[in-house]
């Protein structure tokens, strides 16, 4: 199945059906499996992802290769997204190694200076798109998340200069033309034991009155988040959620327990194999959730 063709295709119908589309991320072949294995099972598209550091890890070519050889193996839509990139560079990187999708995130950076370089950014994809006839979604970033994509014991409080303002999410899109827009309402990166993760869905609401669907609407931080709030964040026009934090969560408990009721076993996948279930697991619940079976 060649995703080039399919990728907007595939958002606009999600979102013409008040739906999403989970991007997952991955840095081990088993999380991949686990991931790919739930969605032809559930018989619904899916993003994988990987952050700049899982990248590094995996290498951008081999995560590519990866990725193709799952979506030729059962001709599924299986779309490969960088996670916050911060760079042009890792951005072409990226996309030169096959990626489908790129998240520029300049969302630490002044609202002028992110706009420029997220333009940047936009400017030589569109250049490579001219030139390979080939889609490349690009996304931007505007507001502040906190947190990072790991257990926190520690409380987090979410300000008001922390959420995107919807005519500020308007003039960035319209002065950079991307295709997504990651915005902050209530979201944080990682599990906040001691928080509650809400989404500010009011906030939602005001962003999509005043873009529209001129760009698809990105959600970082999934993780942790009501199930409420997420099928909320569904109706009120989220098309991307991510989510990194429980399938880590997961794949880290199951690991763990394998290892210690198993200390003779050496064969890696015996002990791999339970996770491939437990990363099916949590893909299942998202993706009920992504359409639209709870609310």
């Amino acid at each position: 199945m060649n995703s080039n063709n399919l990728v907007l295709s595939v958002l606009n119908d999600l979102r013409n059906n008040y739906q999403g589309i989970g991007a997952f991320n991955f840095s081990t072949a088993e999380v991949l499996r686990g991931i790919v294995e739930e969605v032809i099972e559930e018989k619904y598209p899916v993003i994988v992802a990987t952050s700049e550091h899982e990248a590094n890890f995996l290498t951008l070519q081999v995560a590519a290769a990866m990725v193709d050889s799952w979506r030729k193996e059962f001709n599924w839509p299986i779309f490969l997204n960088l996670d916050h990139g911060h760079s042009l560079e890792i951005i072409k990187k990226a996309v030169l190694s096959g990626y489908d999708m790129v998240h520029f995130d300049g969302s630490t950076l002044s609202f002028g200076e992110n706009i420029q370089k997220t333009k940047e950014v936009v400017d030589w994809v569109r250049g490579f798109e001219e030139r390979e006839k080939k889609k490349i979604v690009v996304e931007g970033e505007l507001g502040y998340l906190r947190g990072s994509s790991n257990i926190h014991r520690e409380k987090m409080e979410i300000s008001e200069e922390d959420l995107t303002k919807p005519e500020e999410a308007k003039e960035f899109i319209d002065r950079t033309g991307i295709d997504s827009l990651a915005i902050a309402i209530g979201n944080i990166h990682g599990i906040f034991i001691h928080s509650q993760q809400r989404l500010h869905l009011d906030r939602l609401r005001e962003i999509k009155k005043i873009i529209g669907n001129q760009a698809f609407l990105v959600l970082h931080g999934g993780s942790g988040t009501p199930t409420e709030d997420l099928a909320g964040a569904v109706k009120d026009g989220i098309t991307k959620f991510n989510f990194n934090t429980e399938l880590r969560l997961a794949w880290s408990k199951i690991t763990r327990q394998n290892f210690r009721d198993n200390p003779q076993e050496i064969v890696p996948y015996r002990l791999l194999l339970p996770v491939v279930e437990a990363i099916k697991k949590v893909v299942q619940e998202k993706v009920k959730i992504l359409k639209g079976e709870y609310l």
